[in-house]
């Protein structure tokens, strides 16, 4: 997991990497209402230009904080009813079929199945 720039508490500069868990929390979501094309922003990102949404999909922006971590990551949560999501759900990562070793490897998160 790549560190973040500077700690929060010390405000010294973090460089060292740590291996942590694909299982983690859910820290803060948003439900979307449906996207429409140049009405709604993921990250930033368009969904539907983007191709990581149809027009009239639901998304679920997530803050998720992964086990070993102190820091939040965020992403989409995936294979969930909006109803259903709620703060400390337990998720995991949802991987590229081909990854390269860097955090844009990371598509998504989606409930843990027990």
């Amino acid at each position: 997991m790549p560190p973040r720039a500077i700690c929060g508490r010390c405000h010294t500069r973090m460089d060292e990497r740590v291996t942590v868990s694909n299982r983690g929390t859910v820290n803060c979501f948003v439900v979307s209402p449906p996207v429409k094309k140049g009405e709604y922003n993921v990250l930033g990102m368009d969904p539907v230009e983007m191709g990581m949404a149809e027009e009239g999909e639901v998304l679920i922006p997530v803050y998720v904080q992964f086990d070993g971590s102190y820091s939040n990551v965020a992403t989409t949560l995936e294979n969930v009813d909006p109803k259903d999501v709620y703060i400390g759900m337990r998720v995991q990562a949802v991987w590229k079929e081909e990854t390269e070793g860097a955090l844009s490897d990371l598509e998504a998160v989606e409930p843990i199945k027990d």
